[in-house]
């Protein structure tokens, strides 16, 4: 067992020095709606959590308009986020998130 061990050990740090080691997580696709007065703290807050953002789609000036914000955000990142947008929003904001894939 130690012998076992010990191997796959070292392959892992050969492999890592080689940069051949790649760690692949779960990433969502999300798209948020919010007020189009929070957009930039929405913004900010998605790429604070490694988020990538695809588009943003604006609403009209006025005080009660949505925005839609599509982002790519890791899945670690993205568990209690509906806790954060409602901080964020005063409670104005709501997403949906889909599974995309590993990256």
């Amino acid at each position: 067992r130690a012998a076992a061990a010990n191997a796959i050990t070292t392959l892992l740090e050969t492999l890592k020095n080689d940069g051949r080691l790649v760690v692949l997580e779960p990433k969502m696709t999300v798209e948020v709606s919010v007020p189009t007065g929070r957009v930039g703290d929405v913004l900010s807050d998605l790429t604070t959590r490694r988020g990538t953002v695809d588009d943003v789609a604006t609403g009209d000036d006025n005080t009660h308009a949505k925005s839609m914000v599509h982002a790519e955000v890791p899945l670690v990142e993205i568990l209690g986020y509906a806790n954060s947008l409602r901080s964020l929003t005063g409670g104005e904001g709501a997403f949906s998130a889909e599974y995309k894939g590993h990256a």
